[in-house]
């Protein structure tokens, strides 16, 4: 769900990159679910969490751990008119051992000029990235001005398979 944002009428967009999104590296090969998605939109009471209800089954396999999964987030807020803008970027780690974890991946969003505060204002629209990948890569992301948005809350169940086979221990 989603929580500290200043609106309570939201939508998640999420998706899951391995080997930094590179389409060159072939560590991790993707054996089935759905690697992106989007969720409905809950228009959550006041101060309340907005509830995703959005289950994400993906299954893996792996010849190495570099690359490990992320998962990265765009929350969209959606106004009385049915328009949408962005709410925020975000994106964390999969965990690396097995169990049950709840993450809280905070979200930020660009800041534009006062020219496009102003125009943002008056006739909606916020600034957005140009490409989604430097959500979860480190390249430029220091160079962009952002904001604290709000945060998404995530339950996650971690399943390993046949790791001790391939002599790596798991914490």
């Amino acid at each position: 769900g989603g929580t500290e944002f200043k609106t309570s009428s939201l939508f998640c967009k999420w998706g899951v990159v391995t080997d930094e999104g590179r389409s060159d590296a072939k560590r991790w090969r993707h054996l089935g679910g759905e690697e992106e998605g989007q969720t409905q939109v809950d228009r959550a009471l006041e101060g309340e969490m907005s509830v995703w209800g959005h289950p994400i089954d993906l299954h893996y396999s792996t010849t190495s751990l570099s690359g490990w999964p992320k998962i990265h987030f765009q929350v969209w807020q959606q106004d009385f008119f049915g328009r949408n803008e962005l709410a925020g970027y975000g994106f964390t780690h999969i965990p690396s051992s097995p169990g049950s974890f709840e993450l809280v991946c905070p979200c930020w969003r660009p800041t534009g000029s006062l020219s496009d505060n102003i125009t943002s204002f008056f006739l909606g629209g916020t600034p957005h990235l140009k490409h989604d990948n430097l959500v979860w890569t480190p390249d430029d992301r220091y160079r962009v001005r952002t904001e604290a948005t709000g945060n998404v809350h995530i339950e996650l169940n971690v399943i390993m398979k046949d790791f001790a086979k391939h002599g790596v221990r798991i914490a």
